[in-house]
């Protein structure tokens, strides 16, 4: 059988079964570190152990052309989002010295040791090579603690039989909730300050709406947006120049209808059921869970309808080998990479006048670099990126 007709088989069993469902996944999902936000995850042993059986250091090509100035570059954002142990090995995989030589500019790390001293001497290697940190989290429990629906029931969403349920998000109707919201969005953003002021507060992975009667008629986009809008105003005080992402992704594929973003919203368009093996200008084709790449682009205009166009970003998966390996990094599989399929995409993304990319490089790390070699993919993400002209 044809090698990537079975594994976007495997995916689609995988998704039926609930493991590429857009639920919480299990605890060796990417997931899992982002629930986990405040906690230690370092585990006390050397930042890079060295491995007799793996490769030694292997280097990235030479340095290539310097880097033209920022804004002769099409994609101003080039960023990978992934996990602390992903980073943590710059003598087997150095992410810092590949965003050096080939032109990413951000980083979004997640389960990092915060204030620790590998994590501060993490810090300054980035900024000293101007690459921006910021944090790409699920936050609604954290924002919204659940510890309180003993207490306070009315603040947790209604489902769809009039039960108050602390399953996920909320009920952004209530006042008191929103208050709380608002506290908290300041207290994270105090301590998790992105250095290029954006900010990304998603709300809980796959979590449902809130069906009592004040909310009842609001999208799930709308009522993420209510929130979000409480979250911008918060995070406005204590850094006057803070964007808040809105994530178009799962329950939030359709775009608000009621409520108005506030100005310094912008959209993160984040296409998980998409298939990877064709590009996402071929519309007929269809991913998961019925969602159509014609779905996907239609989702895409219809949300720069609402938010602006010159900050928009897209969030992929090209390179999540999470997501591959089921969220297991006990059983890495190979990430499927296709160039091509790449480009073409950032054609598709440019014409709609996409100017800011990240995507998923979650357990491309250390393990992967011993099991697979090199991943070169890596450079060919960063190059394509740089190099990018629009047509």
């Amino acid at each position: 059988m044809n090698k990537k007709l079975t594994i976007w088989i495997t995916l689609a069993v995988l998704a039926a079964a609930g493991a590429v469902s857009c639920i919480k996944q299990p605890a060796t999902s990417a997931m899992d570190g982002w629930e986990k936000i405040g906690e230690d995850t370092s585990s006390g042993e050397p930042d890079d152990p060295e491995d007799p059986d793996g490769p030694e250091n292997p280097q990235t090509p030479d340095d290539p052309t310097p880097d033209p100035p920022q804004d002769e570059h099409w994609f101003l954002t080039r960023g990978i989002v992934c996990g602390w142990d992903d980073v943590n090995a710059p003598k087997t995989l150095d992410y810092i010295d590949i965003a050096r030589k080939h032109g990413l500019n951000t980083f979004s790390i997640y389960g990092g040791p915060r204030g620790q001293q590998v994590w501060t001497n993490f810090e300054s290697d980035c900024a000293r090579y101007g690459i921006d940190l910021e944090y790409e989290e699920h936050m609604m429990s954290f924002l919204l603690p659940r510890n309180l629906f003993n207490t306070h029931p009315e603040y947790f969403r209604m489902n769809e039989n009039g039960v108050r349920i602390d399953d996920a998000n909320g009920c952004p109707s209530n006042k008191d909730a929103l208050e709380i919201v608002y506290r908290k969005a300041q207290e994270i953003g105090r301590n998790y300050k992105s250095t290029n002021h954006k900010y990304y507060f998603w709300q809980d992975d796959g979590g449902g709406r809130c069906y009592c009667p004040e909310c009842k008629d609001y999208n799930a986009s709308d009522q993420a947006l209510i929130y979000e809008n409480v979250c911008i105003e918060a995070l406005k005080e204590i850094d006057p120049e803070a964007k808040l992402c809105h994530l178009c992704y799962a329950t939030t594929t359709d775009p608000p209808k009621k409520v108005k973003p506030h100005e310094d919203i912008f959209l993160e368009f984040a296409p998980f059921y998409r298939n990877w093996y064709y590009p996402l200008k071929d519309s007929w084709v269809e991913g998961v869970n019925g969602m159509t790449h014609a779905k996907y682009l239609k989702s895409l205009h219809d949300h720069l309808e609402v938010f602006p166009v010159e900050t928009a970003q897209v969030l992929e998966y090209w390179l999540d080998d999470s997501m591959w390996s089921g969220w297991n990094r006990s059983q890495l599989k190979e990430v499927p990479w296709d160039i091509n399929v790449f480009q073409s995409d950032l054609e598709t993304y440019a014409k709609y006048g996409i100017r800011h990319i990240t995507c998923y490089t979650a357990y491309v790390g250390p393990q992967y670099v011993m099991k697979f070699g090199y991943p070169d993919f890596l450079i060919e993400y960063a190059d394509g990126l740089r190099d990018f002209v629009k047509k």
